[in-house]
This record gives structure tokens, sequence and C-alpha cells, in this order.
């Protein structure tokens, strides 16, 4: 092989890679769901967080990720799954996924990360039409992996406008009462 070939087989190696999509693989109860690698901030041990008064029932509290205030959604209550009895074993698992929704960084609660996926784009299909039911509505896409059908989540759907709004009010009050604000 020459020089030249060299080259343009490396360029083409980089092509290649350039043609798949990341997914980090999460499971939710007994589920699995996939999350754009591109919306992931980070991904950080399960710790205890601060319940927020009045707030929604899937809306965990608040967490200081190194001076920024988080809001940590349940999964798992967003979903209207059971959620699972934390012993030793499951809570080592629990994770906290760090995402960006919209213009906002909020903390994911979920069971477990099970992998980095790399799919080519071909894999990833619009999702049906048919799926019904709660979990639905939070659906970007579903993937096809090695006969396994992972649904996609919509992030910017996770949190409704008012939701949004609700959280951004309830968090700011949160921070003005820590801080002997009015």
């Amino acid at each position: 092989m020459t020089t030249g070939d060299t080259t343009k087989k490396s360029m083409q190696d980089g092509a290649a890679k350039a043609d798949h999509v990341q997914f980090i693989l999460i499971r939710i109860g007994g589920s699995l769901y996939a999350i754009d690698i591109m919306r992931i901030v980070e991904i950080v041990k399960y710790t205890p967080v601060t319940k927020i008064p009045k707030s929604p029932d899937f809306l965990e509290g608040v967490i200081d990720l190194r001076g920024m205030i988080v809001p940590v959604v349940d999964m798992r209550k967003r979903f209207e799954i059971q959620a699972e009895r934390v012993d030793e074993k499951t809570g080592e698992k629990i994770r906290i996924v760090i995402v960006k929704v919209l213009d906002k960084t909020a903390g994911l609660v979920v069971d477990e990360v099970k992998e980095v996926l790399k799919v080519v784009p071909g894999r990833v299909l619009p999702a049906p039409k048919i799926a019904q039911g709660i979990e639905s509505e939070y659906l970007q896409s579903v993937l096809s992996d090695r006969g396994r059908i992972i649904l996609v989540l919509d992030l910017d759907r996770i949190l409704t406008t008012t939701e949004r709004i609700q959280l951004k009010n309830l968090v700011l009050k949160d921070k003005k009462q820590k801080s002997g604000g009015n």
C-alpha cells in the first residue's frame, strides 16, 4: 500500500466514523431508552437532592453541580413507572444524567447507564405513530440494534413549557430563601 493509499484509507475511516451517531443507553424501570450523546453534559452518581416545596411529583428536587443549581427529574415518576426498591445493589447503579434541555441544564434520574451505542443513521427511525401512552409523547425516534428496538428520548419534551416556567420559578424562589434574599 502506498502513502497515498494509506491517507485515502484513513480519510475513508474518518468519514465512516462520521457516518455513525452515538447514544447513551439507559434503563428506566424494565425498559431501555437512548439519549443522543451530544445532549449529555455528564453522568454523576446519584446524590441526595434538595426537595423543593410544592413542586411537581416527578421533580426530585435540585442539586448543586459545581455552583450551578440543576433541577433533577425522576424519570420513573415522569413515566409513571413504579420505582425500584433502592438497596445496596440497585443504589450503586442509579445515576443522574446531566443533559441540555432546550436552553437549560437538567438532571435525569435513571436506574442505570448501560453503554454507549454507536449506530448508522439508517437504523434510527421515526417513532411509530401508533405508540400511545405516557411515554410516547417523550419519544423522538426508535433505533434498531442487534435485534433490539430502543426508544430514543426527546429531551425537549420531557418538561412542558408550563413545567419549565414553574421549575424556573421554584428554583429561583428556593435560591432566594437559602440566600436570605427577598
